[in-house]
């Protein structure tokens, strides 16, 4: 999924009480929002599933999310090709020169929470959608050259990214993650580190995929700022061994990267659904494989 490319690390943690008094960036997101242009914020939704709920109560939000969409049996059934629910939405106000948008997105998978605790499994889940895609976390000696210091480093971490999305854009970006974990859920939040706008080593950038010829070249790099997320996995009392995974992401869509043409909704649930599959098929086999 596409903020899932970003880099992440998590270590065993205690639990917290609430993943706002653990995850400032997590906090920051739902309370002031991502700067999406000039004097633009859009703050996130709040997650869909709480902390702290009963089976019955799970299920009800369940239900009122897939409305009529899913039966509930499906939805949540333990099966890689399982339905997940997503939405694509415009976000306003933004710069009309890269309009924001949000997308969406829940499932059910199967597994083990504590299994996060596993630094060689979740490098493993966070690869599978990768692709060609390069990616690398940025060492301590870069941040410090930047000035940068890391409050946490259990629960901070910043990588640079390189991949193509939708076969039509390169993007270069610089992202910081943000763990956190309570008794009953697991969250990172993820933004495009403004603070890396034109550095040499580690921009934020797009640039057009131009096919020709049977030749592929890349178009002038562009700028590009505004894109974060945050992905909740909680616990579900019920069926046994379930997890609600919820993904919100809102970014900046410069009008360069498809030329006016609506990709987004013609394309990214076809790469949801892969992307999916292959984490729910990388979930099951647990800690280990």
């Amino acid at each position: 999924m596409f903020p899932a490319v970003l880099l992440a690390a998590a270590a065993a943690q205690p639990p917290a009480a609430t993943h706002e008094a653990s995850n400032p960036l997590y906090k920051a997101l739902l309370e002031t929002g991502l700067e999406v242009g000039p004097g633009a914020k859009a703050k996130f939704p709040a997650p869909t599933m709480p902390d702290g709920l009963d089976a019955a109560r799970q299920k009800a939000v369940i239900a009122g999310l897939i409305g009529t969409d899913y039966a509930y049996d499906d939805f949540t059934r333990n099966s890689a090709v399982a339905p997940q629910l997503l939405k694509i939405r415009d976000v306003a106000p933004s710069d009309p020169k890269a309009p924001a948008r949000g997308v969406d997105a829940w499932f059910v998978l199967y597994g083990d929470l504590k299994a996060l605790d596993d630094d060689k499994f979740l490098d493993r889940v966070l690869n599978a959608n990768r692709g060609d895609g390069k990616a690398r976390a940025l060492t301590k000696d870069e941040l410090a050259k930047r000035k940068i210091a890391v409050a946490d480093p259990k629960r901070e971490n910043f990588g640079h990214v390189e991949f193509d999305f939708l076969e039509k854009v390169r993007l270069r970006a610089t992202g910081r993650s943000v763990w956190s974990r309570t008794a009953d859920s697991a969250v990172v939040a993820g933004e495009i580190d403004p603070r890396f706008a034109g550095d040499p080593e580690f921009p934020n950038d797009w640039r057009s995929i131009i096919k020709e010829g049977g030749q592929t070249k890349l178009g002038p790099a562009s700028p590009w700022a505004g894109a974060a997320f945050y992905i909740k996995i909680t616990r579900l009392a019920e069926p046994a061994g379930a997890l609600f995974a919820e993904q919100h992401v809102v970014f900046a869509e410069p009008t360069g990267w498809f030329d006016g043409a609506n990709l987004l909704r013609s394309k990214l649930p076809i790469a949801v659904q892969q992307n999916v599959r292959t984490l729910r098929k990388e979930w099951a086999k647990g800690p280990g494989k």
